[in-house]
């Protein structure tokens, strides 16, 4: 893919041009997108290769982190959320664009914003 708007050739999964800085669309699908960080994931994929997220069907995932959960648990055991709650909001997100990230990020992977 090449930036619009100076035709520099994009690195896989770029945010930003290399040649002159602008922002790049992304365009993901549900499907296999990672629900942490937004990446393209590889078919067959059990973790994002640019986040590290476990990529699971989010029948099986905790709604606030994302993180599998273990046969029979009530709870999530990295954050804590029941495991019947879909409607507890993530951890941390991006107050621009609402994209979760991980603790101690300082910018935000898909606007760029700074994470305060």
């Amino acid at each position: 893919m090449n930036c619009p708007k100076c035709g520099t050739l994009l690195k896989e999964n770029a945010k930003f041009c290399s040649g002159c800085g602008a922002q790049v669309p992304q365009v993901q699908s549900a499907s296999n997108s990672c629900a942490y960080c937004g990446a393209t994931l590889v078919a067959g994929a059990k973790f994002c290769a640019y986040c590290g997220a476990a990529a699971v069907s989010s029948s099986n995932a905790c709604p606030r982190c994302n993180t599998p959960f273990k046969p029979g648990a009530k709870f999530c055991g990295v954050c804590g959320a029941p495991a019947t709650t879909s409607t507890l909001p993530p951890l941390n997100v991006c107050k621009n664009c609402g994209t979760p990230f991980k603790p101690g990020t300082r910018f935000c992977g898909k606007c760029g914003s700074a994470i305060l």
